[in-house]
C-alpha cells in the first residue's frame, strides 16, 4: 500500500471516529429484559425526561419497606403520575454474599414489595417490571465480609 492510500485509509477511519464520537457517549436506551416476562424499554422520552434513578433501601436479609423507602415510592410515584410515564422499572438488588438463588429470591421480593405499594398508591400493575439483580460472588463469599446499603436495594426508573 503506498502513501496516498495510507492517508485515505486514514482520513476515512478520523471521520468515522467523528460520526461515531456523539453515539459513544449518549446512553444506551436498549431494553433491560426482566427473568420474569416484562421488558423495561429504558426510554426517557422527549427532552429525556427521565434521565434519573431513584432508590429503595432496606436492612440486611429484609424486604420490608421503611419509612422513608416508602416516602421516596410516594415521590416516584408523583413524578410517574405528573409527567405521564408509561412504566415504572424496579430493579431489585441483594448482596454478593451468600447463596445465588436464595439473593435472587430476596432481590425479586424486594422489588415485588416496591411494586404493591406503587399499586397501593394507583399505578396500574400493567405498567409495572420487575427485574431481579440478585448476586452472588461464589467461593469469593468468605473474603466479602462487608454489607453495602448499596446491595440492598430496589432501583426505580421511570420510561416512556
Amino acid at each position: 500500500m503506498n502513501i496516498a492510500n495510507l492517508t485515505r485509509a486514514a482520513a476515512g477511519l478520523a471521520i468515522a471516529f467523528a460520526l461515531l464520537a456523539p453515539l459513544a457517549a449518549t446512553p444506551a436506551m436498549a431494553d433491560e429484559v426482566s427473568t420474569y416476562g416484562g421488558r423495561c424499554r429504558n426510554n426517557p422520552g422527549a427532552g429525556r425526561a427521565f434521565t434519573q434513578d431513584y432508590y429503595v433501601y432496606f436492612d440486611t436479609n429484609s424486604s420490608r419497606i421503611k419509612p422513608d423507602g416508602q416516602k421516596r415510592i410516594e415521590y416516584v410515584h408523583g413524578l410517574a403520575t405528573g409527567k405521564q410515564a408509561g412504566q415504572i422499572c424496579l430493579f431489585g438488588k441483594s448482596s454478593k454474599t451468600g447463596d445465588a438463588a436464595a439473593n435472587a429470591r430476596l432481590a425479586r421480593k424486594r422489588a415485588s414489595n416496591v411494586a404493591r405499594a406503587f399499586e397501593a398508591l394507583g399505578w396500574p400493575r400493567s405498567k409495572i417490571v420487575i427485574v431481579s439483580e440478585g448476586e452472588a460472588w461464589g467461593w469469593l463469599e468468605e473474603a466479602l465480609t462487608s454489607d453495602s446499603e448499596d446491595d440492598r436495594r430496589v432501583r426505580m426508573r421511570l420510561s416512556f
